[in-house]
């Protein structure tokens, strides 16, 4: 089997090394700049793009592009330790031997091959990291028609901080972010889309991750929050392979990493010439997919259920073999007639998928909008209503205490 290899820079011993040592490697094309050497690696012509000169690396869009297409990427030049260490990129100084060359590009390669077709975008992990945490990503989606996503997941990451767990809120709804608006944070620098410039940096310092986000006291508790982007028209910055890498790194130093997420999954920009082109809907579909546990919110109405139905089968079309657990939330006699409830369970039994129901929310407009005019959570607002009590079963916490009311919350710009 050989392995077909573009060199991006005018070092021609690179060449006559690999040529020279007749193994596995074959050169195919060399490349004097970063724009053919993409070009060349997009026809399908090379397994691995070695790059030769440390002044044409490519930025890490188009290094996530490449790896997303399984073509691995080499960094082979004079001291590559001065260099930061860049996700999935393997490093190695130009004096390595060819058959550690070889070697090490075969594994690359077999990696992409056998891993690279779920679509996910690995980090590496931080030989300084003490934390210890094996954290998890929770999202929230749901069907069109504002069925309370976003309520619920910001609930629901309160409730988890206030738990005593370390929690970190992504507002990745690139149509219609709100976090922000609901926490009284009118928030302009999208902290979503300096998260993903500081990952397009090569950057894998959580501290810088951190100092975007804001620091949110709940109760006694406090979490970090990434405010979406203000406007819609504003997307294109939040790119999708760079932002899966911020929250797969938060989720090392993290207990649990909240995501809020657009309802919409159509790729329809594939059907477009320009096979480059950023697509506004990949964000929910690559944090669909690198999602420890995801969460669909169901407005339990006679307009919610058929739309549910219909967003999940376009789900398993689109990526199967997720397992959303559905919520139902708005649940009340007022929409659904006597026992609610069982009505649902009925109706979902009947014409509902095999997923697991995993929670039943009920309606309360009262306190829901009482928290949305004060800019805090319900722990804040109403901590003894039972909407609140069941978003910390669906989070997993018992409640045995008596609860009281907190004090309005304080907003700290960095810890």
């Amino acid at each position: 089997m050989s392995i077909s290899v573009v060199v991006l820079g005018d070092q021609e011993k690179i060449v006559r090394q690999i040529e020279g040592y007749r193994g596995e490697l074959m050169v195919t094309r060399v490349c004097s700049g970063v724009a053919e050497a993409i070009a060349a690696c997009d026809t399908g012509m090379a397994d691995v793009l070695i790059v030769a000169d440390a002044q044409l690396v490519p930025p890490m869009e188009q290094l996530d592009a490449l790896l997303m297409r399984q073509t691995a990427v080499v960094l082979f030049f004079d001291r590559p330790e001065d260099w930061k260490p860049l996700p999935d990129v393997l490093h190695l100084p130009a004096d390595s031997g060819m058959a550690e060359l070889e070697g090490r590009i075969k594994g690359v390669v077999q990696s992409l091959n056998h891993s690279g077709t779920d679509g996910t975008l690995a980090v590496p992990e931080q030989e300084d990291d003490s934390t210890g945490r094996n954290g998890r990503i929770v999202s929230f989606w749901s069907a069109p028609g504002s069925p309370g996503r976003s309520t619920v997941a910001l609930n629901y990451a309160v409730e988890t901080a206030a738990a005593g767990k370390t929690v970190v809120l992504l507002d990745a709804d690139t149509y219609a972010a709100s976090i922000a608006i609901q926490l009284g944070l009118m928030d302009e620098s999208a902290s979503i889309a300096q998260l993903c410039r500081a990952i397009d940096a090569g950057s894998l310092d959580v501290a810088r991750l951190n100092a975007a986000c804001s620091l949110v006291q709940v109760g006694e508790a406090t979490m970090r929050v990434a405010t979406g982007i203000p406007r819609a028209s504003r997307w294109p910055e939040v790119r999708a392979s760079a932002l899966q890498r911020a929250a797969m790194l938060l989720k090392v130093h993290y207990d649990v990493v909240v995501l809020d997420l657009a309802p919409y999954i159509e790729l329809d920009e594939q059907l477009s010439f320009d096979t480059q082109a950023p697509q506004r809907n990949a964000v929910t579909v690559e944090m669909l997919q690198c999602s420890d546990e995801l969460f669909m919110i169901v407005r339990a109405d006679s307009l919610g259920i058929p739309r549910a139905l219909r967003a999940i089968d376009e789900l398993e079309e689109a990526l199967p073999g997720l397992n959303p657990k559905i919520v139902f939330n708005r649940v009340g006699a007022s929409s659904t007639g006597r026992s609610p409830k069982r009505r649902l369970i009925e109706a979902w039994d009947r014409f509902g998928p095999t997923h697991q129901i995993a929670g039943y929310l009920p309606e309360d407009s009262a306190a829901c909008n009482a928290a949305v005019l004060g800019g805090s959570p319900l722990l804040e607002i109403a901590p003894r209503c039972l909407l609140r009590m069941e978003i910390r079963s669906l989070a997993g916490i018992n409640s045995t205490d008596s609860p009281k009311k907190w004090n309005s919350r304080r907003f700290r710009s960095e810890a």
